[in-house]
């Protein structure tokens, strides 16, 4: 008979596989993500066994970076439709009518199916879609046959998985692959069932200076563990024999020049400076798979404290005067107040580039404060991050 390993949202079975016949998962979880979880076979036996465990919630930007953000999926979606050989029914659902389906579908109401024999296209057909938390969306659902059940049950699972995301009731389901069954029948060994982020979908993150990088990276660990392995650092002043815009500029002119394939993001300040490369770089005939993005607006830099030709002043500086260290903690004990001094003046964006004055005391803090373990409110770079990973999955990046 052979073993069967399985992926699930809650007792919902996505996709499936038999002996060493199957898609590997692993890229949806982190090797920490190992618990026990529940199998369910035949005439109601439930055991306890190891298996791969995450929340949908924690799934979804994995999935996202992965490629199946929203629109990604309607892509696929389509092109899956386009693919379906002409001696199949059409698909009975449009991408819009399937993902409003799913959205409505809350999982811990969905009936756990008997276990049986199913022809192609039999499972979804006869045992998924006609569960009232199914057609209570389409009541065509309800009958189909197994000829148009075999679109959906060869459909890419994470698309489902990802429309299902979008209903927040699902969000708490454990998303679980059970592989224990295959390497308990010798299918496959435990050790080499991990295979991660696959290298395609790896992001290298190209920074400006020294720190940013180092900054990033730190601050990747602390607001968004879920996709740590998702992204690698390059610091330019270590691996390039310049430094600043001008280096990232002619850095991403080489990029486009030999239209490299590898993901990249590249990371500039919010700066007058940074304005500048972006615009730029955005110039250029950028490889599909490079994103440029520069740092994000802040509220706390709409009134700061500023030093220049015209004295002390408080003043916007968004777009002028941000880099990463406006996103530490500002607010050091018997520190000065952050002030910004403007420095060079830019003619062709009629501004002038300022800098945050003793940023190296917010890095050297920030670093002392992780290292001691303290708990500190990270909100300014988990909003970072939030950026930085809407450019990694969105067309133009920005």
């Amino acid at each position: 008979m052979g073993s069967i390993i399985r992926l699930r949202l809650g007792a919902l079975e996505l996709d499936w596989g038999k002996n060493e016949f199957f898609r590997n998962h692993s890229a949806l979880f982190l090797p920490s993500d190992m618990a026990q979880a529940q199998y369910y076979y035949a005439d109601g036996v439930i055991e306890e066994k190891p298996a791969f465990v995450r929340s949908l919630r924690s799934t979804v930007r994995r999935l996202d970076l992965l490629g199946y953000t929203l629109q990604d999926c309607r892509q696929l979606y389509d092109e899956s439709v386009a693919a379906m050989p002409s001696y199949y029914p059409a698909p009975v659902l449009t991408f819009e009518r399937f993902a409003r389906v799913l959205r409505n579908v809350n999982v811990a109401a969905v009936r756990l199916p008997e276990d049986g024999d199913y022809n192609l296209g039999g499972y979804v057909a006869r045992a998924i879609f006609v569960d009232p938390e199914f057609t209570k969306t389409e009541e065509q659902l309800g009958s189909l046959t197994e000829e148009d059940g075999t679109f959906f049950e060869n459909l890419d699972p994470y698309i489902a998985l990802r429309l299902l995301a979008e209903n927040p009731q699902n969000l708490d389901q454990e998303v679980v692959w059970g592989f224990a069954d295959v390497v308990e029948g010798g299918w496959v060994d435990e050790h080499e069932l991990y295979e991660g982020v696959p290298e395609q979908n790896r992001c290298l993150v190209v920074t400006e200076g020294s720190s940013d990088g180092a900054i990033l990276r730190e601050a990747l660990f602390l607001v968004a563990t879920d996709v740590t392995d998702f992204f690698e650092f390059v610091d330019m002043s270590e691996n390039y024999p310049f430094t600043g815009t001008g280096n990232l500029f002619r850095f991403c002119q080489g990029l486009a020049r030999i239209k490299i394939q590898n993901r990249i993001l590249v990371v500039l300040d919010n700066d007058t400076a940074g304005h500048d490369a972006y615009r730029r770089i955005k110039a250029l005939d950028l490889p599909a798979r490079m994103r440029v993005s520069l740092l994000p607006d802040l509220e706390e830099c709409r009134r700061v404290r500023t030093l220049g030709p015209s004295g002390t002043q408080y003043e916007d500086v968004n777009g002028r005067a941000v880099s990463v260290e406006w996103f530490l903690d500002t607010s050091i004990p018997d520190h000065p107040e952050p002030t910004v001094l403007w420095t060079a003046y830019n003619s062709q964006l009629d501004a002038y580039q300022g800098e945050l004055v003793d940023k190296e005391a917010y890095t050297l803090h920030f670093f002392t404060t992780v290292k001691r373990g303290e708990v500190h409110d990270w909100s300014k770079l988990d909003q970072l991050w939030g950026h930085l990973l809407a450019s990694c999955t969105t067309v133009s990046g920005g």
